[in-house]
């Protein structure tokens, strides 16, 4: 399974997918991608993760990167349903799950 694409993010949040929403989307995943690898381990890959926890970090990621499309600075950190799949998603990668 790949990363999560902009097209499919912008199906889901009923999002339209003119070429301007697509490409900011496309670069809300690249940064919710890099927020989550670096929470977890500061060299972790989107393939390893993806190898390991495709669903998760893919979830995981479209939705901070629906807060940050609501909220570029995330004003309120990550939501509590974020919270248990980064710490699921941790669980799984180092080995705990």
């Amino acid at each position: 399974m790949a990363l999560i694409t902009a097209e499919s993010l912008a199906d889901e949040l009923h999002i339209d997918s003119s070429p301007v929403e697509i490409a900011t989307l496309s670069a809300l995943i690249k940064d919710a991608s890099a927020i989550i690898r670096g929470s977890i381990s500061h060299d972790l890959t989107e393939e390893a993760v993806i190898t390991v926890a495709s669903e998760q970090f893919n979830r995981l990621v479209g939705s901070v990167a629906t807060s940050l499309y609501y909220d570029r600075a995330l004003s309120n950190g990550f939501s509590h349903g974020q919270m248990i799949i980064l710490q699921q998603l941790t669980g799984i990668v180092k080995g705990g799950a």
